[in-house]
């Protein structure tokens, strides 16, 4: 793949993440009334700030293991990929404990990404099968003649 596939592939990811987040909010508000779509929108923060705080944990520990070059991580540098756990998991301990935010709505709204993903690999299976019936259809003409 090149870099330009992969950064069309980052702005799929994102805006499925927020597709699927917006319908969820909807979904949440209309089913199951304003608890349930604070929990949404809650979870669905938590599920963009971990994305963004993994993404910025594994930049900074390949770039600082290209530096240095000998494949060793600061211990700090790598503590911050658990360090969000314990963060995510408090911030939603404190939440459930105010009673404002279902639970099963934080739980809908931090799982945005796998249905953004899941959208992807939808797309990805259409595009697979599109190129395989343009080929199967390219090779049946050329056999012909």
């Amino acid at each position: 793949m090149t870099q330009i596939d992969d950064s069309g592939i980052e702005r799929r990811f994102q805006r499925n993440t927020y597709a699927v987040i917006t319908v969820e909010l909807i979904a949440g508000w209309f089913l199951s009334g304003w608890r349930m779509a604070l929990g949404v929108s809650l979870g669905a923060a938590l599920c963009l700030f971990n994305l963004r705080w993994l993404s910025g944990s594994v930049r900074a520990i390949l770039s600082q293991a290209a530096v240095m070059q000998n494949g060793r991580v600061p211990p700090f540098t790598a503590s911050k990929l658990i360090l969000r756990y314990f963060v995510i998991a408090f911030v939603m301990a404190v939440a459930l404990s105010t009673g404002f935010f279902d639970p099963l709505g934080i739980g809908i709204g931090f799982a945005a990404f796998v249905g953004g993903v899941m959208i992807e690999g939808g797309y990805q299976l259409y595009l697979f099968f599109r190129y395989f019936k343009t080929n199967e259809n390219a090779q049946g003409n050329s056999s012909r003649e």
